[in-house]
């Protein structure tokens, strides 16, 4: 069993090994830990802390390393920290700070450019957006993300960042159908066609030239087994068959071109399935 229970860390693979950062402790404050599953050795290792307690994190891997953005620490304050994580040498080093602090981000590696996008400050939507050039070592900061919303899903493909779902804000205005793009070779967002079925917290991927969106909280505040496609060459969606079961606040990963949704929230509470879902 890992050593330290928390929930929502951020989790990366580096080899052979499984390293979780950060996260929610057991007296619903953020955790410090660093711990590393040796996958081979079939055992967990408790590694080099971070220097302050963070939930809430992103994480990108690139050149072995584990790249950690922005994240909330015990005093409930959003942070702009950009750090990065050698598993061989067990060392931080901290990067250039992010322009904007925030956290529950979603970040891309995309071109030598990693791209932050969205997150939280506080309950409210954070819709900042800015990119690190790996070349310049400096931060830019982007147009805002057309419309502000929380628990949105995030894609990308290509030059092609989607942005989907959500709960409005303010919250009175209830689950987003939007469906927004942003191009990094001209540093433009396009407002695409809704989504078919107002959501949130839903499971996303991209499979051909396609998002598939999967699952998510609905109107009603029900789970869903809705599973929509959208095409951005011709800005239409169309509906693909449901999942057997409802899943909202679950995890997801592509693997082979299928989107596998893990768990989550059922119409009868916490789920114990897995769909696999193929798109042709």
């Amino acid at each position: 069993m890992m050593p330290t229970k928390r929930a929502a860390p951020t989790a990366q693979i580096i080899g052979d090994k499984i390293v979780v950062i950060g996260g929610v402790g057991e007296t619903q404050a953020p955790v410090n830990a660093v711990e590393v599953y040796d996958i081979k050795g079939k055992k967990w290792i408790q590694k080099e802390p971070l220097n302050n307690a963070l939930q809430s994190l992103s994480s990108v891997v690139r050149d072995g390393q584990i790249l950690v953005m922005g994240g909330m620490s015990s005093d409930s304050n959003p942070q702009d920290s950009f750090l990065s994580y050698d598993v061989e040498t067990d060392k931080w080093k901290a990067l250039p700070s992010m322009s904007t602090p925030r956290y529950a981000t979603q970040a891309f590696e995309i071109n030598n450019k990693l791209y932050v996008i969205g997150g939280r400050q506080g309950k409210l939507p954070c819709a900042k957006f800015e990119v690190y050039d790996f070349e310049t070592k400096k931060w830019e900061e982007l147009p805002d993300i057309p419309s502000k919303r929380v628990f949105p899903a995030y894609a990308c493909s290509g030059s092609r960042i989607f942005s989907i779902g959500g709960l409005n804000e303010p919250a009175t205005e209830g689950f987003s159908q939007a469906c927004e793009i942003f191009n990094t070779e001209d540093k433009t967002w396009k407002i695409g066609a809704k989504m078919p079925t107002k959501r949130a917290d839903l499971a996303v991927g991209v499979m051909g030239d396609k998002v598939i969106c999967a699952g998510g909280l609905g109107s009603e505040g029900k789970p869903l087994q809705n599973v929509e496609a959208y095409d951005w060459e011709a800005d239409t969606w169309s509906e693909i068959k449901a999942m057997p079961t409802t899943h909202c606040s679950c995890a997801f990963t592509l693997l082979n071109q299928k989107l596998c949704v893990i768990g989550g929230l059922a119409m009868g509470g916490p789920s114990n399935r897995m769909e696999i879902i193929s798109f042709k």
